[in-house]
């Protein structure tokens, strides 16, 4: 089924084993769902040079002895001087290199439910094969 146009799309976050973690989050939703894995943390501040937003992030879980340092400046930033323009714009990045945080990944939900329906299709035929 296609997105309605004014519908906003919704995202999958799979783990690094391609494991599913939760569907039918918005884009904020599921960029937060990747950077607070384990107890990590994340602010978005703003530049310290005026010039737009960072997004800060936490080297260590804070469920971890690493856990209480302070928050690291990553390199995904917005330029835009509109908070909410900005966090929008860095929530994309974040989903755009889940990867980079312990591997996770992120795709729309069609696009999962596709691909699940594909696995599903070929463990069918595998079954019938195996009777």
């Amino acid at each position: 089924m296609a997105n309605h146009p004014n519908r906003a799309t919704l995202y999958t976050v799979l783990d690094c084993n391609g494991e599913h973690q939760v569907s039918g989050l918005t884009v904020a939703e599921a960029a937060r769902e990747v950077m607070q894995y384990d107890g990590h943390q994340f602010e978005i501040r703003a530049a310290e040079d005026g010039n737009g937003f960072e997004l800060w992030t936490s080297q260590f879980s804070r469920n971890s002895t690493g856990g209480g340092r302070p928050l690291v400046k990553s390199v995904i930033y917005s330029v835009a001087d509109d908070r909410d323009a900005a966090e929008a714009e860095i929530y994309r990045k974040v989903i755009a290199h889940a990867d980079w945080w312990k591997g996770y990944s992120v795709m729309t939900d069609e696009d999962y439910a596709a691909r699940k329906a594909i696995f599903d299709a070929e463990m069918a035929e595998e079954a019938e094969g195996d009777k």
